[in-house]
């Protein structure tokens, strides 16, 4: 039987992509593939982000959240908190394995779409 087996690109709305741009490459650090029709696409490790124009008024709502993988848990989050990320809250830890437990950490883009970081680290 014939089945989806892969991730190829994820859509997350802006009401501006000049701000949105800035935000995913340089405090991200994700690869600016290109930018056409205002709309911008980056590579997220193998899964094509595009970052475009809202389709309708008022407050960017959604209930989607985007994880991205911290392979370096906390060089990641480090290195994200240097180039001016804020995040929301502390990690969660959502699961535990001998020696390591695995968290979560959420923040906002400048549009208020939900993201994460998510990885293994060595329990605290």
């Amino acid at each position: 039987m014939t089945g989806l087996s892969k991730l190829a690109q994820v859509a997350l709305s802006t009401r501006d992509v000049s701000k949105a741009v800035p935000f995913y490459r340089d405090v991200l650090g994700l690869k600016l593939m290109f930018e056409v029709s205002g709309m911008a696409f980056f590579d997220a490790g193998g899964v094509r982000l595009m970052i475009g124009p809202a389709h309708h008024k008022g407050e960017l709502q959604n209930n989607t959240f985007v994880y991205f993988d911290a392979d370096d848990w906390h060089a990641t989050e480090q290195a994200l908190i240097a180039r001016g990320l804020a995040f929301e809250r502390p990690a969660e830890v959502v699961q535990r394995s001998e020696g390591k437990e695995h968290a979560i950490r959420f923040f906002k883009d400048p549009d208020g779409n939900a993201l994460a970081i998510m990885g293994w680290r060595p329990a605290m």
